[in-house]
């Protein structure tokens, strides 16, 4: 029971609690009732939130599957240009490596290099090395760890006079000037013949060719030197890269495909292949 107790200024009365008498069940049920609502709340969100993951993973895979796809397609695109290489080496057509359209979106092209243009990091001399790099040390140094793998292990290398593919030749006919002059015997009355030579399409065919057409100076400096220079010159590639890229359109992912081949009359001898 509650006792009843009146303020003498004629306040309303408050109700005062009797000792012994239980709390009231109000309070309690609506504790209960926010509890319970909170606990719907978290769940709710909780259920949100795991939806959300798994429509975003549905779409991660989605794309995913899509990108192996237009990737899988785009190694048959340049799959088809190696092919289509092949049969233009033949009809001595290979330097024609304009895009290819393979039909449905379908791309790809191709581009030629003659690895024995430049000089050969892992085989050439020290001697040559200084003229063509101020990191001939490192070079040195660096080889005898291993063979380079890569041109990005030596800093400040120019890649249109370095490789680290190819035999360790150098052709003669598809060199540049800076390359020329590194060789041994090679003076600039010699590499000046060479590139006139190349200029006009008849290109030197042979070291005693080249002498024939030097003063007796630029003679006698390359016959003091033709040993080193017969065992390091060619006047034709031994072999070739020929990197072929596919895909759809010009979009990504494109697929690529590296092939070092040695030319034959009839076909090109794949020896070394790398596909990404």
């Amino acid at each position: 029971m509650m006792a009843r107790v009146n303020s003498r200024l004629g306040t309303p009365a408050e109700a005062v609690p009797v000792h012994g008498q239980r709390p009231s069940r109000g309070l309690s049920r609506a504790s209960e009732r926010g509890f319970a609502l909170l606990t719907v709340l978290w769940l709710i969100t909780a259920l949100s939130a795991i939806v959300g993951l798994a429509l975003a993973a549905t779409s991660l895979g989605q794309r995913t599957t899509l990108n192996r796809i237009a990737l899988t397609r785009g190694r048959w695109a340049a799959e088809a240009c190696l092919a289509i290489a092949q049969a233009r080496w033949t009809q001595h057509r290979l330097a024609d490596t304009a895009t290819i359209d393979l039909g449905r979106g379908m791309q790809c092209n191709w581009r030629v290099e003659d690895p024995t243009a430049r000089l050969n990091l892992n085989t050439a001399e020290r001697e040559i090395l200084d003229r063509v790099t101020p990191n001939a040390d490192s070079i040195v140094a660096r080889r005898r760890l291993g063979p380079l793998a890569d041109l990005s292990e030596v800093p400040d290398l120019d890649p249109t006079l370095v490789t680290i593919d190819g035999p360790a030749t150098v052709n003669l006919s598809a060199a540049p000037r800076q390359v020329l002059l590194a060789l041994p015997g090679m003076s600039p009355e010699a590499v000046e013949r060479v590139l006139a030579r190349r200029a006009i399409g008849r290109p030197v065919g042979s070291l005693d060719e080249l002498a024939g057409l030097l003063s007796p100076n630029g003679r006698a400096a390359l016959l003091a030197r033709y040993a080193d220079l017969a065992r390091l010159a060619t006047f034709a590639a031994p072999q070739l890269k020929i990197t072929a890229e596919g895909g759809i359109g010009r979009d990504p992912p494109r697929a690529t495909i590296v092939v070092v081949v040695v030319p034959l009359p009839e076909r090109l001898a794949v020896i070394r292949r790398q596909m990404w």
